[in-house]
């Protein structure tokens, strides 16, 4: 009976630990610019945030534009960042 408390404690100590959460606190894009390592993460209102080279900024997305799109653009360096 001993033996089979122990496993039923150990699957439960093992269910419990095992299933954490997926959630990372938003989405972010990583890429590099010109050399310099950027950060895109979408803030969930209709805001960005872009990281790089120690500055940060808030953008609000235009009517219609996506985080992903928004995200590639930076990435590709199409958008002038004021970073």
């Amino acid at each position: 009976m001993k033996k089979l408390m122990y496993v039923a404690v150990c699957i439960l100590a093992l269910g419990l630990t095992a299933c954490g959460s997926d959630d990372d606190g938003g989405n972010c894009r990583e890429c590099s610019l010109i050399g310099i390592p950027i950060s895109v993460c979408d803030n969930g209102d209709g805001t960005v945030t872009v990281s790089g080279a120690g500055e940060s900024e808030s953008v609000t997305l235009d009517e219609g534009t996506t985080f992903e799109e928004y995200a590639d653009e930076v990435c590709a360096g199409t958008i002038t960042l004021g970073l």
